[in-house]
């Protein structure tokens, strides 16, 4: 039983802090759209349709960061903490790397967006200041995982609770000052140069900066899988948007706010499972079933409670935010009706990232790449059909059949491990 608690507020200890650290990321880009819906409908749409983009080309240093994360618990789990640091690292080097190759990526295409997502050319100015402070975010992201894992991660949430009312201040400024989109990108950019710099002095003493091919090869060899799940997943919502975006601007408005909202308990989720995976990866360094099992129990009770509190969250949240954030009649109408299916997908939300998140600790990354391909091509062709017969609901619908769909196979192939 005192194990048993032990188990209990280690995950607490990794999970709670990750999942507040990831909603405070998504808060940042909430606050840009918030601070912006006062500029009407179309403008909401054009930050929206940018930060699906600023999402995707993000998604290769989440997956180094998994990656890395994943290593380094197993090298705790081992007691080997001379490996962790040089991992990280390494973890840091190729993620500058990554997102360079992605900067210049987006540089190129950009000039397509505004007619690709159907919204205003103003669209650009916002993206192109935010990808200045892409690199210093990318190496906040790797160095506060790192410091998470290695039992920092009341530090590392102050850090973000800092940035995040910086950001409310310096946005609100920049409306009232007149600066308007540009105003507010640059205040983003400002928030993540400052949280690169404070992260890298606490992270000091236990980073080894020192080139290790090994290093780059081990992370790469699990990266590879996390990059290819999360551009099927990412890509799978970029073309969604796309769809979306042509259904009109009042529907896709309105969709814009409510993915906030819902991204918002989505990232909680991902920031917690991010725990789950690394506590995972720890117990099975230790190589100990006891413990695998008395941690499947306490992960069990964490998302069934979850499973109550995501979806009463994002309620409460719509109820309080729509009449505010959104001005027009008409796109307050189509978001109350679209409210419904947002929830039922949240029910879904913990339970879809508890089985990702034991695959991924498990170093599974491959068959969650498999899956995510199958997924997301699913995904992007039944949403397209059905918003042609029910608009954006049967988007929404969509992402609670593929939902169900995930979970049933993550299920299984736990299952048939025999680990849990």
């Amino acid at each position: 039983m005192r194990k048993r608690k032990e188990l209990m507020k280690q995950q607490l200890k990794l999970s709670i802090p990750s999942a507040f650290d990831y909603i405070i990321i998504t808060l940042i880009s909430m606050v840009d759209v918030f601070a912006i819906s006062c500029l009407g409908s179309k403008v909401v749409a054009a930050v929206g349709a940018m930060t699906s983009v600023i999402f995707f080309y993000n998604l290769v240093i989440k997956s180094i960061q998994i990656s890395n994360n994943v290593i380094i618990a197993r090298e705790i789990g081992r007691n080997n903490l001379s490996k962790m640091s040089i991992s990280t690292g390494n973890a840091v080097f190729l993620t500058i790397i990554c997102q360079t190759i992605c900067i210049l990526a987006i540089i190129l295409l950009g000039s397509y967006l505004p007619n690709l997502f159907k919204v205003d050319s103003i669209c650009l100015t916002y993206l192109y200041i935010r990808l200045v402070g892409s690199i210093p975010f990318a190496i906040t992201f790797i160095i506060t995982g790192h410091e998470r894992t290695n039992g920092k991660s009341k530090q590392m949430l102050h850090i973000r609770i800092l940035s995040l009312l910086l950001n409310i201040i310096l946005d609100y400024l920049a409306i009232q000052l007149g600066y308007g989109i540009a105003g507010v990108a640059w205040a983003t950019v400002i928030i993540e140069i400052i949280n690169m710099i404070l992260v890298m002095i606490s992270a000091k003493n236990s980073i080894n900066y020192k080139y290790s091919k090994s290093a780059i090869i081990e992370i790469i060899n699990l990266a590879k899988h996390g990059i290819m799940d999360r551009i099927f997943d990412r890509g799978g919502k970029l073309f969604l948007d796309i769809i979306l975006s042509r259904l009109g601007t009042f529907e896709y408005a309105a969709h814009v706010i409510l993915n906030q909202i819902e991204s918002f308990a989505n990232d909680f989720c991902y920031g917690f499972s991010i725990g789950i995976t690394t506590n995972v990866g720890v117990e099975l360094g230790k190589e100990n079933k006891k413990n695998m099992l008395g941690l499947k129990q306490i992960i069990d009770k964490i998302i069934k409670i979850l499973i109550v509190l995501v979806p009463f969250t994002i309620l409460i949240i719509s109820i309080i935010l729509l009449p505010v954030l959104l001005k027009e009649n008409e796109t307050r109408k189509i978001a109350y009706k679209l409210l419904p299916l947002v929830i039922m997908y949240s029910i879904l939300m913990p339970i879809r990232y508890k089985y990702s998140s034991i695959i991924e600790g498990m170093k599974e990354f491959k068959f969650n790449a498999q899956l995510s391909l199958i997924a997301n091509v699913f995904k992007v062709v039944w949403a397209y059909l059905l918003s042609k017969l029910m608009g954006i609901n049967g988007v929404w619908l969509t992402f609670i059949i593929t939902y169900v769909i995930i979970i049933s196979i993550l299920k299984k192939k736990i299952n048939k491990s025999h680990i849990f």
